[in-house]
């Protein structure tokens, strides 16, 4: 690749930039960058990247290491590299989550701890934390109810490993730990592995600089959200390092301190790595009226003052937003579903535009509407079931697989799945890239030949995505994403795949439908707030602003006027939120409903003239 001047270099796309992220993406030093909703976090590091690789900045074999909260944005940053900057540069950008980089560090380098904290190759991991809790109760009964649930599974991770054995509860927490290493195989929650992968940093210091070397910048993303375990764990890592830093978060969508997110994190980022702040303050998702009611709650329900500016080139007066008023939850139903027929079929939306938002339960406060909507021909499903299968880096290496051999019309999907295969192999040079492509145009012809019938079930499925796999090699995709190295999480991603595509294809769907559907291509989404961090929509509809809804509202204000405001700037044209005045609780029985717990929220929505209430 020819290397591009720094003068020379401008965004991939033509895109239009404004002066502080361009200075933020030419900048040696470390930076904090805020911006609200729609200011392009995400693009800024993307360009950024693109900066890097392109000048070399980011000095060719060294890579950037770009690490986010959840799953599906890391996937999304990856996938906007890869468009951004071409493929041999691209490769050179890892992107992942807190979980999957630390057992990166733990499944490389796990030989360098102490015995005491020896473990398994072939652990297994406990995907719920609240695992940890028999093996207190089997050990000391008296402590482990001593605590509440939360505050053991807390306590189990809380600070390092390792610690002396200086008071009675880290005694048992001590045994706990042993005795999960030392079952066979051993028994880890991801918490404990960031803890065991923090140990091997502060270790051994080698390794810690063989990190550092390998990973000339780091990338942050949804900074807000990032965990005391996690801000520590990084830290192991790259402070003090010559790593450049580059976080970006936003604090008017922090949703996530339940979860344990760390709250003065941006303080101590700022002032342990002598980082500078950066404010982006253009808003190009929404449109001007959605901004200016974002505007207004930011000053007079988070008493903030840190307004974003619309896109000039939008319609000043573009936007809408409205709070529904309903007798019953039937009633809001069918008034939503003939709502999103319109969309649909009248304004020419597609039904992957619109998204339905609930702050919790989903079922309770969406299940009878996504009925009703499959029920009378609009596909709607609870996104979170498969949103974190459909995410995995394997799982689209399989879907677009499948349609290059059995769709020619997916022209990205090649590019897609030959991404995938060449990330396999970093040290690739671009003639053995150019073979990496015939060889896996033989194999689509090969695949095409020996299925070319229409009849499919589970065993004929399973044996195409089996070839699929082997094709890319299952030592090679097991030691590139250490996720898969549990034999048994590979195989049940598989059988997810090969499942949730059976039952479509059952549904009287051919192959290719099955796949759309998989995706979600024509089904209106259905997802909790927490879900919805970082996506976009046109068309937003909140349901429930209600107190039953936001019955955590008096213990924790801020967080969820925060959740509120995740919502509403999902939206890209249009939000509304409705309010029901009786709904079903858990149990199916029907209550009166409220906002007297959350008036703030709907005297600030009145107060602000930007909102239209209509009583239906």
């Amino acid at each position: 690749m020819k290397k591009v001047r720094i003068e020379d270099w401008s965004p991939a796309g033509k895109l239009n930039l404004e002066e502080t992220a361009l200075k933020v993406i030419s900048s040696k030093k470390n930076f904090l960058v805020v911006a609200g909703p729609g200011a392009g976090k995400t693009e800024l590091l993307a360009q950024k990247a693109c900066f890097l690789l392109q000048s070399n900045e980011c000095k060719y074999p060294q890579r950037i290491l770009a690490i986010s909260f959840k799953r599906d944005a890391a996937y999304n940053l990856k996938e906007r590299v890869r468009l951004r900057c071409e493929e041999v540069l691209s490769n050179r950008f890892d992107s992942m989550t807190f979980d999957s980089f630390a057992k990166l560090i733990l499944d490389h380098f796990g030989n360098s701890l102490p015995q005491s904290l020896n473990i398994d190759k072939d652990y297994l991991i406990l995907l719920d934390d609240k695992s940890v809790l028999e093996y207190y109760e089997k050990l000391d009964r008296t402590f482990r109810f001593s605590k509440t649930d939360k505050e053991l599974i807390s306590f189990h991770t809380t600070s390092k490993v390792g610690l002396d054995s200086h008071s009675n509860a880290i005694s048992i927490r001590n045994a706990v730990w042993e005795s999960m290493m030392k079952d066979k195989p051993s028994k880890l929650t991801f918490k404990m592995i960031m803890r065991l992968a923090e140990a091997i940093m502060t270790g051994n210091e080698k390794i810690k600089l063989f990190l550092q070397n390998t990973y000339s910048h780091i990338f942050l993303d949804e900074f807000q959200d990032a965990t005391a375990i996690q801000y520590e764990f990084f830290k192991s890592c790259f402070l003090g390092g010559n790593s450049q830093i580059t976080a970006v978060g936003d604090d008017k969508q922090r949703i996530m301190l339940w979860a344990g997110a760390q709250e003065s994190v941006f303080e101590d980022y700022l002032l342990e790595l002598s980082a500078e702040k950066a404010h982006l303050k253009m808003n190009f998702r929404c449109a001007p009226r959605l901004v200016a009611l974002q505007n207004y709650l930011t000053e007079h329900l988070l008493g903030k003052t840190d307004f974003s500016t619309p896109d000039p080139k939008r319609h000043k007066e573009g936007g809408e937003c409205f709070l529904w008023v309903f007798k019953n939850p039937d009633q809001e139903i069918t008034t939503l579903f003939s709502t999103v027929y319109k969309l649909i079929n009248e304004d020419k939306i597609k039904p992957r535009e619109i998204c339905i938002l609930v702050k919790q339960s989903l079922n309770i406060y969406a299940g009878d509407l996504i009925d009703h909507f499959n029920e009378h021909g609009i596909n709607a499903r609870d996104e979170s079931i498969l949103q974190d299968l459909i995410a995995q880096d394997l799982s689209q290496y399989i879907i677009h697989s499948l349609y290059v051999i059995f769709d020619k019309r997916w022209k990205d999907s090649k590019t897609i799945a030959l991404t995938f295969l060449n990330n396999l192999h970093t040290d690739l040079e671009q003639s053995q890239l150019l073979k990496s492509e015939i060889s896996f145009s033989k194999f689509i012809k090969q695949c095409q030949q020996k299925y070319n019938d229409v009849y499919w079930n589970a065993e004929r499925l399973g044996a195409v995505i089996n070839e699929i796999i082997d094709f890319a090699g299952r030592d090679k995709i097991q030691y590139f994403y250490p996720m898969y190295k549990s034999v048994k999480f590979l195989d049940e991603t598989l059988a997810d795949i090969i499942r949730e595509l059976t039952n479509l294809y059952n549904e009287d769907l051919g192959l290719i439908q099955a796949l759309e559907s998989l995706i979600g291509i024509e089904t209106v989404p259905v997802m909790t707030v927490h879900k919805s961090k970082g996506l976009e929509y046109h068309t937003i509809i909140f349901v429930g602003l209600e107190d039953g809804a936001f019955w955590s509202y008096q213990k924790q204000p801020d967080e969820d006027k925060c959740a509120f405001f995740v919502a509403l700037s999902r939206a890209k044209h249009r939000v509304i939120f409705t309010f029901s005045k009786t709904r079903k609780d858990r149990n199916g029985r029907i209550r009166n409903q409220s906002f007297k717990v959350i008036e703030d929220i709907f005297n600030e929505l009145k107060n602000s003239g930007l909102v239209i209430t209509e009583e239906k």
